[in-house]
């Protein structure tokens, strides 16, 4: 197509059409302008746009309402690649938060300033928490970025806006004189195979509690995490957190002796229970071969923790605690890493940095020992 402005001899005005390749579906896309003044301001506008269909730069002119791209396609496309949970968690902070502010508002009219604006008014009128504005920054900014994707618009108005800085929290784990205590009271608990696996493996409740037998080979002393089980225990599913929470953990000695005393009470349990019994070839189950609930092992769990007299922790904090446990021994990072099945050494290094003093200086002793004697 030969590319020339026109002149509407009605009102005076100057016009073009550009040829911009082709869309989606195949068919042949133009872009019309119209409404300059004069031909020269015409012929820039037209230069510029071909050469942003030439850079591959250009941008849809479009007035597509942000909320109307969350729902009908960010969301989409997440829910292929996110759980259910996580899913979820979106959807919540789409309708509650971010729809009810931006409800009709062009995706290409939201700017920086208006983003900080959104924060404020979260932080100051809702009286959110730091840690769910950051939630719903990093929502805005990671819908933003599929937006200059798909040509809707040229930047991401949230990768220069000002987040609120979540605090970390002050880590919760157990010493190695508190653990031992908790283990040896917890002994006498039918669920203490759960704690045992929780502090040698480091794997979240949601994965100890949907480890199957078929998952654990006791010969070779090894453990495949490939399922969750859901928050409410009525849902086993086929996936982990994320890919890299898809692992296979090596066994202690003493973890594969209690398992194989508990392998044989969980065939003691099915005998009795007989038709009633539920075979889900789990683990840790209840006494019908159903799921545990997660609430009613973190009762047993407080309950335990009570009797030990050891500082209460969250569930999670077992995890970090072997963690911790295994790093100020002197466990490689990268080895903890993929026991706990992190994306990546910084994330580990990242978590446990109150750790690395005491590595640090283990470390400086072995290395002047080696040298010096």
């Amino acid at each position: 197509m030969k590319m020339k402005v026109n002149k509407d001899e009605k009102n005076g005005t100057y016009w073009f059409v550009v040829s911009a390749g082709k869309d989606e579906d195949g068919k042949r896309r133009q872009i019309k302008r119209r409404g300059f003044r004069t031909e020269k301001e015409a012929q820039k506008e037209m230069r510029k746009l071909l050469q942003q269909v030439d850079d591959n730069a250009y941008i849809k002119n479009t007035k597509l309402k942000y909320c109307d791209f969350l729902e009908n396609e960010w969301l989409t496309s997440k829910a292929l690649k996110v759980r259910d949970s996580t899913i979820s968690n979106y959807r919540h902070i789409v309708k509650y938060h971010v729809s009810k502010y931006f409800h009709n508002h062009e995706i290409g009219k939201i700017t920086t300033q208006m983003v900080e604006k959104f924060y404020g008014y979260l932080a100051n009128e809702k009286r959110l928490s730091e840690r769910t504005i950051q939630d719903v920054h990093k929502l805005l900014k990671n819908s933003f970025k599929m937006a200059v994707k798909r040509r809707y618009i040229s930047h991401n108005p949230v990768e220069d806006a000002e987040a609120p800085k979540v605090p970390r929290k002050e880590m919760q784990v157990w010493n190695l004189e508190e653990t031992v205590r908790f283990l040896k009271v917890a002994e006498s608990s039918d669920l203490y195979i759960a704690f045992v696996l929780a502090i040698t493996t480091g794997m979240r409740q949601s994965e100890a509690l949907a480890v199957r037998w078929k998952d654990i080979s006791l010969k070779e002393k090894s453990l495949h995490v490939r399922q969750t089980l859901s928050h409410d225990g009525k849902h086993l599913r086929q996936e982990t957190k994320t890919k890299s929470s898809y692992r296979t953990i090596t066994l202690t000695d003493k973890a594969v002796e209690e398992l194989t005393k508990h392998r044989k009470r969980i065939y003691e349990e099915k005998l009795r229970a007989g038709s009633a019994y539920q075979d889900n070839d789990l683990v840790i189950c209840t006494k019908l071969g159903t799921p545990i609930i997660p609430r009613n092992l973190l009762r047993v769990f407080y309950s335990l923790m009570k009797k030990a007299n050891v500082p209460r922790i969250p569930y999670h904090g077992l995890r970090h605690t072997m963690a911790s446990l295994m790093l100020a021994n002197g466990t490689n990072p990268k080895i903890v890493k993929e026991i706990l099945g992190h994306s990546g050494v910084k994330v580990t290094l990242d978590i446990y940095p109150h750790v690395l003093p005491t590595v640090h200086k283990e470390t400086a002793k072995q290395y002047g020992d080696m040298l010096f004697g």
